[in-house]
């Protein structure tokens, strides 16, 4: 995680709306935050599984650890799926409140 993602993970749990979830968007949106916490502790194990070794280095293996593919799946997880995760988790409230779906917070 970068500072970016530490900041908006940050403003997403002080929503009330995430916390204890009333709505079934709502719901939605607070199992994905939990997911996403969970990608975050598990990203030392999982990225370590796939690399072989904890710097994380990868070569020119035909094996799955510590190869090509291996590596781009550290990459997706390590940028992908946590930073467009936490996107989504802010943006799709914002999108209802517009269209006023949601009800204030």
């Amino acid at each position: 995680m970068d500072w970016n993602d530490l900041i908006t993970l940050n403003r997403i749990l002080g929503l009330k709306a995430v916390r204890k979830p009333w709505s079934k968007l709502n719901k939605i949106l607070s199992g994905i935050l939990k997911l996403i916490i969970l990608l975050g502790i598990l990203w030392v194990p999982i990225s370590y599984l796939l690399a072989g070794n904890l710097s994380f280095s990868f070569t020119e293996r035909e094996s799955f650890q510590g190869g090509q593919r291996a590596m781009r799946w550290f990459w997706g997880l390590s940028y992908g799926i946590g930073a467009l995760l936490i996107l989504i988790v802010c943006w799709i409230p914002l999108l209802f409140k517009k269209k006023k779906i949601l009800p204030r917070m």
